[in-house]
């Protein structure tokens, strides 16, 4: 199995069947080279990625600068959601931070994998309500959040991942300035 195919299984049990189907679609994308890009701003979004390891941030441009919506850590998966499953071209750009190994399963798969298997559009019914869950918190967080709540919650989320992203991306993730970063983090030290 997979380790793609496996993370759909523990958030939803898979049939022998439907997993023999998700490994024959899946796609390994071994050593991704750092900040290289999965997908750019302006082109339609076509696949969901898993990290297997490595690290890797979502992001788009506003009034010039670059600002990370969402980071991915081994174990999680990632992707260009809304242009996905609107076929629009994508706001966002999703870039490796980190030489990755990367699994890979195109939307088109799953949609046929769905129709085909009710335990698969089950387990994809289940990873957009995470993902739309996962969406609300951010908002939530940034809206009602100090930064060093934000800060706190990142660490969390992300264990390791403020000593492996350039702190500017944190910076932008976290809705403030590399300077002020600098010091929120010399106060909690």
């Amino acid at each position: 199995m997979t380790p793609l195919t496996a993370a759909i299984h523990a958030m939803s049990p898979l049939s022998a069947a439907s997993i023999a189907d998700f490994d024959a679609e899946v796609k390994y994308l071994p050593r991704v080279p750092r900040y290289t890009q999965l997908l750019e701003v302006g082109e339609v979004s076509r696949q969901v990625y898993f990290l297997e390891s490595g690290l890797a941030r979502v992001f788009y441009y506003h009034k010039g600068l670059d600002v990370t919506d969402y980071f991915a850590i081994e174990g999680q998966f990632i992707g260009g959601v809304e242009s996905l499953f609107t076929g629009q071209p994508s706001k966002k750009a999703i870039q490796v931070l980190e030489n990755s190994n990367v699994y890979a399963i195109t939307l088109e798969a799953l949609e046929r994998m769905s129709s085909l298997h009710h335990d698969v559009e089950r387990a994809g019914r289940k990873m957009m309500i995470f993902a739309f869950l996962e969406g609300q918190r951010r908002i939530e967080s940034i809206r009602f959040h100090e930064a060093k709540e934000r800060y706190r919650e990142l660490d969390n989320k992300y264990p390791g991942l403020l000593n492996r992203a350039p702190l500017k991306f944190v910076a932008s993730y976290l809705g403030i300035t590399p300077v002020s970063l600098s010091r929120l983090r010399a106060s909690l030290d």
